[in-house]
């Protein structure tokens, strides 16, 4: 009799230990092989333990990042190819270098799962997500992640590759992105010709002032008829006046970009005076 007691005690003490494991619950074993053998970019995602939904938004954008590549290889652009940057299934777009399954609620279809992550490589900075799963043909699948991280442009998985895909522009995980996703820490800002997030050192036309301190940065529209010009004193947009000429008008006289002996300049119309101007060629 004692036997069956001790027997029974052990038994239920074991399915207690294995209940209160994630690894041992289905819902937590999904997410654990996810992140597991996760390699930190979306496009190598383990799509067999991913919702169709969200399946169906990372094909969607990466053909929009391969037709950005695509486009600018045919035009011979050296401008950056829109994408995705930084790690999306966490709330920090440095990723994560170890992780803990948490907490698994479950209700109906649908479950929830805390996933605490920390990164070692930036000063063991450690945080927790949300990974949520729903059951698709008997089969729990990861179908979203709500950051709770370092959130950047979109609270969560889906609304990153939504707005990417829909809004046609980069997406910077990170937490000091703009109203556009662009990352100011990262030197990234908006640019109206391109509808993307650009860093004006990465230009294929710069200026610099001419003490060489500050620099500036230009970019044309595919089709010539306007150029946006980056600059410590703001961005601007001019329009073409000539194949090599650019201006605006305003009340003091307006702005002006023009290739004078093979190198851009560009400063106030009213002095014809160069705030910045290209190097020599």
């Amino acid at each position: 009799m004692k036997t069956k007691i001790l027997l029974s005690s052990l038994i239920a003490v074991v399915l207690l230990l294995s209940c209160s494991n994630p690894k041992n619950n289905q819902v937590g074993k999904v997410v654990h092989a996810f992140y597991k053998y996760y390699k930190g970019k979306y496009a190598s995602a383990d799509k067999g333990l991913l919702s169709a939904p969200l399946s169906a938004l990372i094909d969607k954008a990466l053909a929009r990042e391969a037709s950005s590549a695509e486009k600018l290889k045919a035009s011979k652009s050296t401008d950056k190819p829109d994408m995705i940057e930084g790690d999306i299934f966490t709330g920090s777009k440095e990723g994560y270098t170890s992780y803990k399954v948490g907490e698994v609620k479950k209700e109906g279809d649908k479950a929830t799962v805390s996933v605490e992550f920390t990164n070692k490589n930036a000063n063991n900075t450690t945080w927790k997500d949300d990974v949520l799963l729903v059951k698709e043909n008997g089969t729990w699948k990861i179908d979203n992640v709500n950051y709770k991280g370092d959130t950047g442009p979109g609270n969560n998985i889906k609304d990153v590759l939504t707005n990417f895909s829909s809004q046609q522009r980069p997406v910077m995980v990170g937490g000091d992105s703009d109203a556009h996703g662009c990352k100011a820490s990262a030197g990234y800002t908006w640019s109206e010709l391109k509808k993307t997030c650009i860093r004006v050192f990465e230009l294929p036309v710069k200026l610099t002032n001419p003490d060489g301190t500050m620099m500036a940065g230009v970019v044309i529209s595919d089709d010539k008829k306007q150029a946006e010009v980056f600059a410590k004193e703001g961005n601007f947009i001019l329009n073409q006046k000539s194949e090599t000429a650019y201006a605006n008008t305003a009340p003091d006289g307006g702005l002006f970009l023009e290739k004078k002996n093979g190198s851009w300049e560009f400063g106030k119309v009213k002095d014809g005076k160069a705030l910045y101007s290209e190097g020599k060629k």
